[in-house]
């Protein structure tokens, strides 16, 4: 078997590898998003595909923003929610990381 599949089995045994059923953004996240250079939007774009894919592939975050996830893309912060009950990501924020937590 190859290394691939063997992957891919793990993986499917794993409960806690569900992808999400939707990503959705808020209005505000879109206009940011929009604003952004299209180098750094396209990487975006893809980050947020593998959220969909993997909810719970960022870091958890705490104090504030306790039961929120962070996603690393560079130098620029993709904050989110999932819902587990009814499997869906919301995104609440996408910044800089000097602002993302302010």
């Amino acid at each position: 078997m190859s290394r691939l599949k063997s992957l891919r089995k793990i993986l499917s045994n794993d409960r806690s590898f569900m992808p999400a059923k939707a990503v959705i953004t808020h209005p505000a996240v879109r206009k940011k998003l929009q604003k952004l250079p299209l180098r750094i939007h396209q990487k975006i774009i893809l980050a947020l595909d593998n959220i969909g894919g993997n909810p719970i592939s960022g870091a958890k975050l705490h104090g504030e923003l306790a039961g929120h996830y962070k996603y690393r893309i560079g130098d620029y912060r993709i904050i989110y929610r999932f819902n587990s009950k009814t499997s869906v990501v919301e995104v609440v924020k996408i910044e800089h990381r000097q602002g993302v937590y302010k």
